[in-house]
């Protein structure tokens, strides 16, 4: 909200703004289907780094500040590129006795920069296999255009209690997507409009958040050969409690997103098999603190949509035999951050890792519980053990 301005205080380097993160980790699944997905891998019980990342961030002004994330992706095939980036000019002023924070963001992609960790981009997970297979779908206005796209927004927090923000997205061009290694699914007609309402309250030990958003693109796809654009129309609403007292630490977080999609240029491709179609997804996560050093998180995602044959077709793991981009899925954590606790000196500000065990029960993918591809694996053949370490410093 202050666009990065706050500073580090008495720390050994407070005036250094740089700093990095490692993530790593084992991955099994009840099949041996990871080979299926990357063919550079082993079928089963695969070693992976995830990612190495440079984050360069802090206050260039009492007024301005942003953070830039440079990230290397171990998974193969590897690549480098220009990750999550947030730019933003802040000033705060009284206006008829209200506090009012007003700010210019520039960012790479929508809900990128929302505060609120409820939104798609950074909610729960917020580290999973990279390597195992994944439904079919997720709203692709929103996953797809995160770092392939360039947005300006205006937002507004008055009293600490009501946030607006509302701005557009454009594409990047083909050379700077290749430039900055970000992969080109495609290209924004005009302006992609975004805007973010939310309400927050805190009192005693308690946060409440409740917010809702708006996002709607008209994309060209690199993927479909000929005129016409496919729109998709994303609108959902969002909540996010805490709790704190002494030891303990509680959350909850929920959203629900509708997305509403005219895939004019997939039919007109024979890419889909109906010009309208929708997706809905539900996501619910609940976690406990203790000592802020030892953490149980439980999770459910709901995912379902209109079935299209063409849209979600029958192809090995990541197909559908009955048309359908349906899936549910149950996810449950074990984290140990053995320096969550109180820092003793300046030099244990600088330590940060997590040691998490995640597993994740599929209870339907892509439209069923057996042999939901066509080709004969169930559901459950998916789910996925996460054993992964989360450095940074």
């Amino acid at each position: 909200m202050s666009g990065y301005t706050l500073t580090a205080g008495e720390t050994p380097w407070p005036y250094i703004p740089l700093s990095a993160m490692l993530l790593t980790s084992f991955n099994n699944t009840a099949d041996p289907v990871q080979k299926m997905v990357n063919p550079t891998y082993g079928t089963n019980n695969n070693y992976n780094l995830d990612q190495i990342s440079l984050f360069l961030a802090g206050a260039l002004s009492s007024y301005a500040g942003g953070l830039i994330q440079m990230t290397y992706s171990g998974t193969s095939p590897t690549s480098a590129f220009l990750d999550d980036s947030d730019l933003r000019l802040t000033h705060a002023f009284t206006i008829s006795n209200d506090e009012v924070r007003i700010g210019l963001d520039l960012n790479d992609g929508p809900s990128v920069q929302d505060p609120y960790n409820t939104l798609y981009h950074y909610s729960y997970p917020y580290a999973s296999s990279a390597i195992a297979p994944g439904p079919v779908t997720a709203p692709i206005a929103l996953q797809a255009l995160s770092g392939d796209s360039l947005g300006i927004t205006n937002y507004y927090w008055i009293n600490q209690t009501w946030y607006f923000e509302v701005g557009g997205y454009k594409s990047l061009s083909t050379t700077w997507a290749n430039a900055l290694g970000e992969s080109y699914v495609g290209h924004i007609e005009g302006v992609a409009p975004y805007a973010r309402l939310a309400w927050q309250k805190i009192w005693g030990n308690n946060f409440l958040e409740i917010g809702g958003l708006l996002f709607g693109a008209a994309l060209q796809e690199a993927n479909v050969i000929g005129p016409g654009t496919d729109d998709y129309y994303d609108y959902g609403i969002d909540v996010n409690y805490q709790y704190q007292s002494g030891n303990h630490t509680f959350a909850i977080a929920a959203n629900l997103l509708q997305q509403q999609m005219n895939l004019g240029a997939d039919y007109a491709a024979g890419l889909a098999s109906k010009e309208w179609n929708n997706l809905t997804q539900f996501r619910i996560m609940g976690d406990y603190y203790y000592k802020n050093t030892y953490g149980f998180t439980l999770a459910f995602n709901d995912t379902f949509g209109s079935h299209d044959a063409l849209l979600y077709a029958p192809a090995p793991l990541v197909g559908s035999a009955n048309g359908s981009p349906n899936y549910k899925a149950l996810t449950a954590e074990l984290d140990w951050v053995p320096f969550g606790k109180s820092a003793d000196t300046v030099w244990d500000f600088e330590k940060n890792l997590k040691l998490g065990l995640q597993y994740t029960a599929y209870l339907e993918f892509n439209g069923g519980t057996t042999n939901f591809d066509g080709y004969g694996p169930n559901a459950s053949g998916m789910n996925t053990l996460y054993l992964y370490a989360w450095l940074a410093f």
